[in-house]
C-alpha cells in the first residue's frame, strides 16, 4: 500500500455517503486505498454499499447521482465503468458507431478509427459486422461491446459492477476471462456474485458489513478463512469450490463439500395431471425482419409445476415468458390458460390469474413508495383495508423491506429493487407466477429467503415458471426444465435428464450443477478415467 504523505493512486479518506431520502448513511467513515494496477473485489451482502463505494471512487457520486457526501476522494483522471445492464451505457445504434463514440472522446483522428475499432473488437473476441445493430446482440455480446468501448477510452481504472448478472454461464466465463486478462495492465475494481472464476486473479478483497462498514481486507483466501463466520452470517455468496480442487474432493469422500454434493436433491411436489393450466400450441415468435426467435413450440404445463426456462442469452427466454403471460403478441400459434385463449380474457381477469416479475424490476414499478408498490394489487382488487395492511406488512417483513417502506422504489439498491418486485407480485395468490431472473443480483441469504417464499406458494398450488441462468437453483427447485436454443425448444424434461447430457448443455451454453459434476467425475474415477 502507499505510505507516508504520498497521495494514493485510487482511494478515499473518511468518506460518508447518505442519499437524501434515507435517515442513515450508506457508507460511514470509509477509508480505502487501492494501488495502481491492483485488482480488488468488493464483497458484501445486498445493500451494504459496494456499488455506492464504486460510484464514489469513479466519480459518479456526486457528479451524476446526487447524495450528501463528506470526506476526500482520490482518483486518476481517466476511469471507466461497466454496469449490470449494458444497454444503460449505449448511446449509438451500431457496433462501429458505439466504439467510435468512445474514440471521439479521446480525439482519435477519423482516419485511424477503423483500425482501432477492429483492434478493440479482436481484443474482446467480438467477431461481428461493424454495422451490426446493437439491439440485435445477445446480453453477452453487449457486455463485450461495452468492454471494448471502455478500453477505447484508455482508462487507468476500470470498475465492474456485477457485469455478468444477466449472462448465461458460457458468456459469464467469456466476459470474466476478458476482464481477467486486464490484470496487471489496469487497476480493476470488481463487484461480482459469481466468484468461481474471479478469486484466482483478484489481489485483494474488501469485505463489507450490512451497515456499510468495512469489516476486513486482505488476500481472497485470508478473508474467506478469517471472516468465515461473518460471511455466513451476512449471507454472502462464496465460491462453489475455490480453493478446493477436484483432486482433493475425489481423494477424500468425507470432505465437507463432498458430503454436501453427495446429498440427493429434494423430490418435486406432486402435480395435478388432470387438466393443463397452460397450453402452448405451435407457438412462433419472429423479429420485425422476419427471422424466427423460436418456432414450433408446444408445451403443456400442469397445475403445481415448477418449470425452469433456460438457454443462452438471446434465445428468447424472456420473450417466451412475456408471450405466455399475455404481455407480447405472438407471430403464430396459440396460448391457452385453463383451456381459454389469452386474447379472450379481459386484462383484469387475466392478471387475477397470472403474475409477472420482470427481469428489470424498474419496468414494473408504478407507486411512489415501497409500501404502496406492494399494496397496489390489493387496493386494485378492492380488498378490505385491514387485509391490505396485514398482507403488505407481512411481505415487507419477509423481504426485509420494512425500513424502506416510505422510500421511493427507484432509490433502492439493485438487490432491494429485485426483492420489491417479487414481493409486489406475491401479494395476490395468482394461479401462474412468471419470474424473469428472480434471483440475479441477490446475496446468498436473500436468495434463500426469496426461493423459500416462492416455494411456499408453489406448495400451496401456484404454478411457477422461472427464467434463469442459475443451474444450481434449477437443480434445487425445478420439477421440469424447458431449454430454448437454436431458434426452438431444444429440451423439455426433468433437471436430472438435462444435467446428465453434456452435449446438450454445451449447445445451450449451460454448465452442470456442482453435484452433478462431482458424481460424474466420481463415477469416471471409479472406472479408471483420467481427467486433464
Amino acid at each position: 500500500m502507499n505510505e507516508g504523505t504520498k497521495t494514493p493512486f485510487l482511494g478515499c479518506e473518511r468518506v460518508s455517503v447518505q442519499f437524501f431520502d434515507r435517515e442513515t448513511p450508506v457508507l460511514k467513515e470509509m477509508s480505502v486505498q487501492i494501488e495502481e494496477k491492483e485488482s480488488v473485489l468488493l464483497l458484501g451482502p445486498s445493500g451494504s454499499g459496494k456499488s455506492t463505494l464504486a460510484q464514489v471512487l469513479s466519480g459518479i457520486i456526486p457528479r451524476s447521482i446526487e447524495a450528501w457526501m463528506k470526506g476526500n476522494v482520490y482518483r486518476p483522471e481517466r476511469v471507466g465503468v461497466m454496469f449490470q445492464d449494458p444497454d444503460a451505457q449505449f448511446c449509438m445504434l451500431t457496433v462501429e458507431d458505439e466504439i467510435a463514440f468512445s474514440l471521439e472522446n479521446r480525439r482519435v483522428p477519423p482516419a485511424q478509427m477503423r483500425g482501432e475499432i477492429q483492434r478493440l473488437m479482436r481484443e474482446v473476441r467480438l467477431d461481428l459486422p461493424l454495422n451490426k445493430q446493437i439491439a440485435e446482440l445477445s446480453g453477452g455480446l453487449k457486455q463485450r461491446l461495452a468492454l471494448a468501448c471502455l478500453l477505447a477510452l484508455e482508462p487507468d481504472v476500470l470498475f465492474f459492477d456485477e457485469p455478468t448478472a444477466q449472462l448465461d454461464p458460457e458468456n459469464t466465463r467469456l466476459v470474466l476471462q476478458d476482464i481477467a486478462q486486464l490484470r496487471g495492465e489496469k487497476t480493476l475494481v470488481v463487484i461480482e456474485h459469481k466468484l468461481e472464476s474471479v478469486m484466482e486473479w483478484i489481489d485483494r478483497v474488501l469485505l463489507f458489513g450490512p451497515d456499510g462498514s468495512l469489516q476486513g481486507t486482505g488476500k481472497p483466501e485470508d478473508v474467506l478463512r478469517d471472516h468465515a463466520q461473518a460471511i455466513r452470517d451476512y449471507g454472502i455468496w462464496t465460491p462453489r469450490m475455490w480453493p478446493v480442487t477436484w483432486e482433493e474432493l475425489l481423494r477424500d469422500p468425507q470432505h465437507e463439500l463432498a458430503q454436501r454434493l453427495q446429498s440427493t436433491p429434494p423430490a418435486p411436489n406432486p402435480v395435478d395431471k388432470t387438466e393443463p393450466l397452460l397450453e402452448v400450441r405451435e407457438l412462433r415468435m419472429s423479429y420485425r425482419g422476419g427471422a424466427n426467435v423460436w418456432s414450433d413450440v408446444n408445451v403443456s404445463v400442469q397445475p403445481g409445476e415448477w418449470v425452469a426456462v433456460m438457454g443462452p442469452n438471446g434465445a428468447g427466454k424472456s420473450t417466451f415468458l412475456k408471450a405466455v403471460g399475455g404481455l407480447l403478441p405472438v407471430s403464430g400459434g396459440q396460448v391457452l390458460l385453463k383451456g381459454k385463449e389469452l386474447g379472450k380474457y379481459k386484462p383484469e381477469a387475466l392478471y387475477d390469474r397470472v403474475g409477472f416479475v420482470f427481469q428489470n424490476p424498474e419496468h414494473q414499478f408504478i407507486a411512489d413508495t415501497v409500501y404502496e408498490e406492494v399494496a397496489f394489487g390489493g387496493k386494485l382488487a378492492r380488498w378490505p383495508q385491514e387485509q391490505v395492511e396485514r398482507e403488505t406488512t407481512q411481505l415487507l417483513a419477509d423481504f426485509h423491506l420494512e425500513a424502506l417502506a416510505s422510500k421511493n422504489p427507484f432509490t433502492l439498491s439493485q438487490g432491494q429493487k429485485r426483492r420489491l418486485s417479487v414481493a409486489g407480485m406475491l401479494l395476490k395468490n395468482q394461479e401462474l407466477l412468471l419470474l424473469d431472473e428472480p434471483t440475479f443480483g441477490q446475496d446468498a441469504a436473500t436468495t434463500r429467503e426469496l426461493v423459500e417464499r416462492i416455494r411456499e406458494r408453489n406448495e400451496n398450488g401456484t404454478t411457477v415458471m422461472m427464467a434463469t441462468h442459475d443451474v444450481e437453483l434449477v437443480a434445487e427447485t425445478a420439477s421440469r426444465v424447458l431449454v430454448f436454443a437454436e431458434h426452438g425448444l431444444l429440451f423439455d424434461g426433468t433437471p436430472q435428464e438435462l444435467f446428465t447430457q453434456p452435449d446438450l448443455l454445451a449447445r445451450a451454453a449451460l454448465i452442470e450443477p456442482l453435484a452433478y459434476e462431482y458424481r460424474r467425475r466420481q463415477a469416471a474415477q471409479e472406472e479408471g478415467s483420467v481427467y486433464a
